[in-house]
């Protein structure tokens, strides 16, 4: 089969969860036999040229990228608050330099399926109507409206309150619109799939989740350092709002109990304030913008994930499971990971709950080790990259 995904960010470099889920079910597609193209955008946020991308992949996926503007300026989203019914995230992605590449594809190339990867591509679903009569799928990373709405109630600020409450119902309105725009759906979770199904949906749905490169290898590594680890984009408010909340919550009531011990911090694009609290907060370690998750993640044992608000599933989480960390979360951390409490991940919502679970894994290298292999083996059985793909190419040739 031939594949054309459309994406709002480069699949590389892969650092953050999007991207990286991207990447992984892209290659994944490749490998399986198929040909696989990519037209994504390239912005200030998630820059990219195809000159930097690696060889090797360029050898199984073709990459258009085209280069925008998505900066947030406070005159346009004054006005799409007031004369438009699109959210402004999505309004900021069309682009008339990315239209016609679309455009140019379509009326020179034919493909099998068009994989939209999120809501961000909405604009473009009447552009690949008009040009071609190629099935399109939508590919849900999560329920976008739901980031939204729990962000909302999360807010203090008024103003901002009643704005993301506005983009949230704005956003809802789209998801449950698109299931009459294209053919099939593929969703990030069982959840997630459901929620379309009792919106209104009848179109074909399946649920792959996003899968993870499994190396076979049981060598497990960072199991002897008792130090904490967090990755995850700086830039996405559910992960400031987690990581403040961990830190005025959690982080003081550990170095209490262990006062020696560390958590080491990566992530992009972290807001100015958040950087001067990261690297004056006692015990913390900040890496900023890291080259490589899986080289970072394997110096650690314990991987906390504190969110707080969200939707679909949390890539990393997948990744740090099959790397073997043992991993404290939240019940919106683990929305779309089936794994059992405790004995594969610990949740906990209560910030004593929270506190405790962590201590207890920094103090018992058995009760990590037990926790870290069971993960390990988990993950491997349920997000093999390679098995999820081949289940994604058989529910394709039927929507074909």
């Amino acid at each position: 089969m031939k594949i054309l995904i459309l994406s709002n960010k480069p699949p590389f470099p892969s650092n953050d969860g999007s991207s990286l889920a991207t990447l992984n079910m892209a290659t994944g597609i490749a490998e399986a036999g198929n040909k696989v193209k990519i037209l994504a955008f390239a912005t200030q946020k998630h820059p990219c040229r195809v000159e930097e991308i690696p060889l090797e992949l360029k050898n199984l996926i073709e990459f258009e990228l085209v280069k925008i503007d998505t900066s947030i300026k406070p005159i346009k989203a004054i006005v799409n608050l007031v004369f438009s019914r699109l959210p402004f995230n999505i309004e900021r992605f069309i682009n008339i330099s990315y239209r016609q590449k679309l455009i140019e594809i379509l009326k020179n190339e034919t493909f099998d399926i068009i994989q939209l990867e999120g809501l961000y591509l909405y604009p473009y679903i009447n552009d690949v109507r008009f040009n071609c009569s190629t099935p399109i799928v939508y590919r849900s990373h999560n329920i976008e409206h739901e980031i939204w709405s729990r962000i909302a109630t999360n807010e203090r600020n008024p103003l901002k309150k009643f704005y993301f409450s506005l983009l949230s119902k704005r956003i809802a309105k789209l998801e449950k619109k698109i299931s009459k725009q294209v053919n099939a759906i593929v969703a990030i979770s069982k959840r997630d799939e459901n929620w379309f199904i009792t919106n209104g949906s009848t179109i074909p749905t399946i649920t792959i989740p996003s899968g993870y490169r499994n190396n076979h290898s049981s060598d497990i590594k960072g199991l002897n350092n008792n130090d904490i680890c967090f990755v995850g984009s700086l830039d996405w408010i559910p992960n400031q709002e987690g990581l403040t909340w961990f830190l005025d919550s959690i982080w003081l009531n550990i170095r209490k109990i262990i006062p020696n011990t560390s958590i080491h911090i990566a992530g992009r694009n972290a807001p100015s304030s958040l950087v001067l609290r990261l690297k004056n907060e006692p015990g913390v370690v900040f890496h900023g913008e890291i080259k490589d998750a899986k080289e970072f993640l394997n110096n650690f044992s314990i991987l906390v994930v504190p969110l707080l608000s969200g939707s679909g599933m949390r890539v990393r989480i997948v990744e740090g499971m099959m790397l073997g960390k043992a991993i404290v979360t939240t019940s919106i951390g683990i929305e779309g990971i089936e794994a059992h409490n405790p004995e594969e991940v610990i949740i906990a919502d209560d910030p004593s709950e929270f506190t405790n679970a962590t201590i207890n894994l920094i103090n018992n290298s058995d009760t990590r080790t037990s926790i870290a292999e069971k993960a390990r083996i988990f993950a491997t059985s349920h997000y093999d990259i390679f098995i999820l793909t081949q289940r994604l190419t058989e529910f394709y040739k039927q929507v074909v």
